[in-house]
């Protein structure tokens, strides 16, 4: 297993260290759980160049590389959420309803994905997607610290929002653009799949 791969399984691994890091109370709980949090998210900028630039690039890490991805932001915004006005400006239901938009959107582009593979389609993340990443990845640390001010709780809230059209405006952008991968006979083979 190459560093990039390493690097990539590490992001999941975080996970659960998160998870404990963010519900099990001591001073400075989510500040621990937002820096791993970050670190983690860093692996995901540096996996894809390093295994690039070594010429590590593997089947592997190309399909561990998204799923890492998704959970690590998914199940920080389902604990979140959860977390209700804790973590939002705005009444519990609208980060919940938002927080599971987004899932969705993940699960759906996740599946796109791996029809358009099965095609033999490789669909790169387009700039709306990229931007989401950014903005969600963001808003996520800033928001596990805003019980430290009411300026980091806004901060995180409004790049939280902004993350949340960037994921509509790009799924829905996935979808058009790649309509065509949706509408393709099943063959007799794949009928009982």
């Amino acid at each position: 297993m190459n560093f990039a791969t390493k690097l990539t399984l590490s992001r999941i691994v975080a996970i659960p260290a998160i998870v404990v890091l963010f519900y099990v109370v001591f001073p400075f709980h989510y500040l621990a759980a937002a820096l791993l949090f970050v670190l983690a998210a860093i692996t995901d900028m540096i996996d894809g160049k390093v295994a690039r630039k070594r010429g590590e690039v593997t089947e592997l890490g190309k399909l561990l590389d998204p799923i890492a991805d998704k959970v690590l932001a998914c199940t920080v915004l389902i604990m979140q959420a959860a977390g209700g006005d804790a973590m939002m400006l705005c009444n519990p239901p609208v980060g919940v309803i938002c927080t599971a938009l987004i899932v969705s959107r993940e699960v759906l582009i996740g599946a796109l994905r791996t029809l358009a593979a099965h095609k033999g389609v490789i669909l790169a993340a387009d700039k709306f997607g990229k931007v989401k990443t950014a903005l969600i990845n963001s808003a996520i640390p800033i928001m596990m610290i805003s019980d430290l001010h009411i300026a980091v709780k806004i901060a995180g809230n409004v790049l939280f929002f902004a993350g949340f059209v960037f994921a509509m405006i790009s799924g829905v952008n996935y979808i058009l653009a790649n309509r065509s991968l949706l509408c393709y006979k099943a063959t007799k083979e794949g009928k009982d799949d």
